[in-house]
């Protein structure tokens, strides 16, 4: 058999340690990477490149016996994952940083690296599998990121690897322990790297591009009809489905069912507003040879979502109009939609609007 060159990127936490330390110990020839994403890498989350995230990282490789690399790539960072993520908040949507993180950075740019540098396969901590070049879920559903994955390309899929991605998180962390990594008890991060504390407005507020914008302005909250029932602190502090923050609206509980970002208001409904029965999904991915017909899938509009039985329609533009069984609650324009047939992921978009009918 061939020995394989391949590049493994490695966070610092333990599942793209293990990642590495597997691919190396089935005899593939490992180069590990850590991406700097942020300029000074503060904040320590375990994805942008912190001092200690890095240091994690070079002391597996070591452990290994495999050579380690910091990339700068601050720049591509800002450009194609922080700013559009600031400005989809400040038009009023929700975005998915790690969707674009995805496509732009750990594999858009890391695959282009890969093939400079002669290697056969980019290798990560991802909990996703890859049989016959088409995209699974992991084998522990309930780590599954096949979510985060729905851009990847047929070609791209035959160029990477998910070592983990057969294994729960037990077994992770065992096999770490066995092996003497040293981030095997590191504790995950749950957070938006970039956003520390969770706090977006926050976040928001302190970004240039939002200075005068009228997404981080006090603003009113309406109903349906256009009825004004309170005040908020901007729209980009909200999302659809939401139902805390907004204060006592009424003598019913009142959600979220869109926001306005040109007239800075939130407009809320009572219960059952804040549900869809489709939705439209616009910068589509199929991960095989897109549908020319209508075909019946399974679709998750939230990285914890359950798969909704769903129509999907083809259209014109290269969109999907996604036709729910039963309503589904909190379809956030800027979220992603991603299909489904069973345990395979057949692709997915952005979620342009949600419809009740």
């Amino acid at each position: 058999m061939t020995r394989r060159r391949v590049l493994a990127a490695m966070s610092g936490g333990v599942d793209s340690s293990l990642a590495a330390a597997l691919a190396a110990g089935r005899g593939d020839e490992v180069v590990g990477v850590t991406m700097k994403l942020l300029p000074r890498g503060e904040t320590g989350f375990g994805c942008c490149g912190s001092p200690a995230d890095i240091d994690d990282a070079r002391r597996v490789c070591e452990r290994i016996g495999v050579p380690h690399y910091v990339m700068d790539m601050a720049e591509l960072f800002e450009s194609r994952v922080i700013r559009p993520f600031v400005e989809s908040y400040l038009a009023g949507r929700t975005p998915n940083p790690c969707v674009e993180c995805n496509r732009s950075v750990k594999f858009g740019h890391l695959l282009g690296l890969a093939e400079a540098w002669g290697c056969d396969a980019v290798a990560t901590g991802h909990y996703a599998r890859v049989r016959g070049g088409r995209l699974y879920k992991a084998l522990d559903e309930r780590k599954d990121q096949t979510y985060f994955l729905y851009s990847l390309t047929a070609r791209e899929l035959a160029r990477v690897d998910f070592p983990v991605g057969g294994l729960s998180k037990d077994e992770v962390r065992a096999k770490a322990r066995e092996l003497g990594l040293k981030t095997a008890d590191k504790a995950e991060s749950m957070e938006t790297c970039f956003v520390p504390a969770r706090d977006v407005r926050g976040f928001l507020a302190a970004r240039p591009e939002a200075a005068g914008a009228s997404a981080v302005a006090e603003g009113a909250i309406v109903d349906e009809t256009g009825r004004r029932l309170g005040v908020h602190g901007g729209v980009a502090g909200f999302t659809v489905g939401q139902r805390k923050g907004l204060g006592a609206l009424a003598q019913e509980p009142m959600y979220v069912v869109r926001l306005d970002a040109r007239r800075n208001e939130v407009v809320v409904g009572g219960a059952g507003a804040e549900y869809s029965t489709s939705l439209k999904a616009a910068g589509v991915n199929w991960t095989s040879a897109p549908p020319t017909h209508e075909i019946r899938a399974q679709v998750r509009v939230r990285h914890r979502h359950e798969p909704a039985c769903a129509s999907l329609s083809p259209l014109d533009d290269g969109s999907v109009s996604v036709s729910f069984d039963a309503p589904q609650r909190a379809v956030a324009p800027g979220q992603a939609a991603v299909f489904y047939d069973g345990d395979e992921v057949l692709g997915g978009g952005t979620i342009v609007a949600g419809e009740r009918r």
